[in-house]
């Protein structure tokens, strides 16, 4: 099949080729948690999810020490979504990864 063909089959919706990436996380602030996505909502999605993998490594290295000591800063759950919020696997095991995981409890509705 020749790549023109077998672009046309993608976009025939059989494989969903995300518009970009971000990386999302939990902050850790003087009164709880806050979900926070880098780049912010407002901005331009990263294109390739090995930057962004790399990025979000690269945040949770930075924030290791705040994270182990619960301290305001420290950033938990990260990792990485697609344009539609979905998780996106790490490219080099194809696993759903998280950086320093943690169980944070949703606020109460109403």
């Amino acid at each position: 099949m020749k790549i023109v063909e077998g672009l046309k089959v993608i976009e025939k919706g059989w494989i969903r080729k995300p518009k970009g990436y971000r990386v999302r996380f939990h902050r850790q602030n003087e009164t709880g948690f806050e979900q926070v996505y880098s780049p912010p909502m407002t901005d331009a999605m990263l294109n390739s999810d090995v930057t962004a993998w790399r990025y979000a490594w690269k945040l949770w290295q930075a924030t290791r020490k705040e994270a182990e000591g619960g301290l305001p800063g420290a950033l938990y759950n990260i990792t990485v979504v697609d344009d539609e919020d979905g998780t996106i696997p790490y490219y080099g095991t194809g696993d759903i990864e998280i950086y320093n995981p943690r169980e944070i409890a949703s606020p109460p509705e109403g």
